[in-house]
């Protein structure tokens, strides 16, 4: 899962609040590849009791701008990126 930094030339599409769990709320921004109309980066930052906790990021590959937008909306529901969450946020404590 590695961070990938956001190219400078990307366009932002959204950015959105949304709660995962009790206290923990991840801020996600999506931004579109300049060269590629199918590959997205969805980074995630992550706050507990309003205080930043982690950071890190997704790549998106073959997904129209709907979908894309769909997975970020929906990132509660999607349980593979929730385990990435999930795990970074255990190795962060380690």
């Amino acid at each position: 899962m590695g961070e990938v930094k956001s190219s400078p030339a990307a366009t932002e599409v959204f950015n959105l609040i949304v709660p995962l769990e009790r206290k923990l709320k991840a801020y996600l921004r999506l931004l579109s590849d300049p060269h590629r109309a199918d590959t997205w980066l969805l980074e995630v930052r992550l706050f507990y009791e309003a205080e930043p906790v982690g950071r890190t990021s997704f790549t998106l590959n073959g997904y129209t701008q709907e979908e894309a937008e769909s997975v970020a909306r929906n990132i509660r529901s999607n349980a593979f990126l929730m385990q990435e969450i999930d795990q970074y946020l255990w190795s962060e404590n380690d």
